[in-house]
């Protein structure tokens, strides 16, 4: 009985945390998804973009004009609405997103739908909707 009181505990410790494991695979790490949103949130434009899916890249190279647009928005505020994790493995995520046109000096607010998805078990999310649009 005491010799396995003492494989117990260990056995037990290692149970909990291949659960917790199993329990967070697949979902997008909170904090590389997140930094996209502080990417938005300070109008960071350039790294905004380095979350982007490189194929998604590929197709929405931004003309000039385009690009100094983006440096006239200043995001005022960036909420995620929701977010669901999609049978086919991606996360689709809606966030609201304030900002001012300084150009006209006008606060608005748009609605972006976001779905990201992983190629390495969960290591890196990507991007493929594109940059939102203003």
């Amino acid at each position: 009985m005491r010799a396995m009181r003492k494989y117990l505990a260990p056995l037990l410790a290692s149970l909990l945390l291949l659960l917790a494991a199993c329990a967070s695979a697949g979902k997008p790490p909170v904090d590389m998804i997140g930094e996209f949103g502080n990417s938005v949130r300070w109008s960071d434009w350039d790294a905004a973009w380095q979350f982007i899916d490189p194929a998604t890249r590929r197709s929405l190279v931004l003309p000039g004009e385009e690009q100094e647009r983006l440096h006239d928005i200043k995001v005022t505020g960036y909420t995620v609405r929701s977010s669901e994790p999609q049978e086919d493995g991606t996360l689709r995520q809606i966030v609201e997103i304030h900002y001012i046109d300084q150009a006209t000096q006008v606060e608005r607010s748009t609605r972006n739908l976001q779905i990201w998805r992983t190629d390495d078990g969960g290591k890196h999310w990507w991007l493929t909707t594109g940059l939102p649009v203003f």
